[in-house]
């Protein structure tokens, strides 16, 4: 079988070959899967640079995130062969699923709800599971409160913005240039902070009439994590998603306790089993009601993974999607 890997950190076009390796074999609550597409985003292109904490040495195989069909299920794993998943990888441990075949453990694995492409599948999980998970479970967040969504014109965080509309908020999302806030609008925003030419704090507190966000979705850290809890409301949450910054936003203990509001992460692995399957159920109605759309903006082919890896920096935007594999080439292989 065929996968992309990297057995030094650096580039994507310098360093990822397309390599022959044996066919990987399922643990147990682990199944292998024939990949029909992967989720390209910005983690498996600072995977590949080696700025990536969960992959702190080579070699890299990237694709976290998989849509594929079950080809061998290990003990314990809880979809049987034949079935369509998504769900992640192991490129933790250098089995991506920017491969023929790849292992997908239980936890974080799913059936693909029928109102969803593989292309929309690939990272589907990784982006509104996660905005469910944060928004509805974590947050509790309620219609009519506010939602500022840090980087709103990523995969993630679009799927915030529209998940934040259908939850009957009022979304406030930020971007860095004028492409990105247009983007932002597409989605749903009600308002959107172009960073470089507004104040992130101050602008908060105007659209909000000093009131501040309900609920800040961040998923970019850094200093812009800093800016946006100095414009959180009485009672706020906060959620921690990713770090698009390069550093993950760093609470402060006294800027907590003095200023009322609650910190957490939001991570759909670590969902108990009803929670799971009221997200799965909540998305499937949204989906069929056109409430939400995941924003799929660029495909890439099998051999053009360097440079789907490579798209994810500076201005991309939305979900980029490899295809592997479709669901007609396996029907018709002997």
């Amino acid at each position: 079988m065929k996968r992309w890997q990297a057995t030094e950190f650096g580039m994507p076009q310098a360093v990822l070959k397309l390599v022959e390796v044996a066919l990987p074999e399922p643990g147990p609550r682990e199944a292998r899967v024939r990949v029909l597409a992967a989720s390209v985003a910005l983690p498996d292109l600072l995977m590949v640079q080696g700025r990536y904490p969960f992959v702190p040495a080579p070699p890299v195989s990237p694709g976290q995130e998989i849509v594929g069909i079950v080809e061998e299920a290990g003990s314990g794993y809880p979809f049987p062969v034949g079935t369509r998943i998504m769900g992640n990888s192991r490129a933790d441990i250098a089995i991506g699923g920017l491969a023929e075949y790849t292992l997908s453990p239980a936890i974080g694995a799913v059936p693909v709800l029928p109102e969803l492409t593989d292309s929309q599948a690939a990272g589907f999980p990784g982006s509104f599971h996660v905005a469910h998970i944060g928004l509805a479970h974590r947050a509790a967040l309620q219609p009519g409160e506010t939602l500022l969504v840090l980087g709103g014109s990523g995969r993630t965080g679009s799927a915030a913005i529209q998940l934040g509309q259908a939850l009957g908020a009022t979304v406030i999302a930020t971007a860095r240039n004028h492409d990105k806030a247009r983007f932002c609008q597409a989605q749903g925003a009600d308002h959107v902070i172009n960073l470089r030419e507004q104040p992130l704090t101050d602008t908060v507190r105007d659209l909000t009439g000093g009131h501040g966000a309900d609920v800040i979705y961040d998923t970019v850290g850094g200093e812009t994590y800093d800016q946006a809890t100095h414009a959180i409301a009485r009672a706020g949450r906060v959620l921690l998603v990713g770090f698009a910054s390069g550093t993950w936003g760093q609470p402060d203990p006294q800027h907590i306790m003095f200023h009322d509001y609650s910190v957490s992460g939001a991570l759909s692995a670590f969902r108990h089993d009803t929670e799971r399957d009221e997200t799965l159920n909540a998305l499937a109605d949204l989906l069929r009601q056109g409430a939400i759309s995941p924003p799929v903006t660029d495909h890439y082919t099998f051999d053009d993974v360097p440079a789907a890896i490579t798209s994810r920096s500076g201005d991309a935007v939305g979900q980029a999607v490899v295809t592997v594999a479709s669901t007609a080439e396996l029907e018709a292989a002997p």
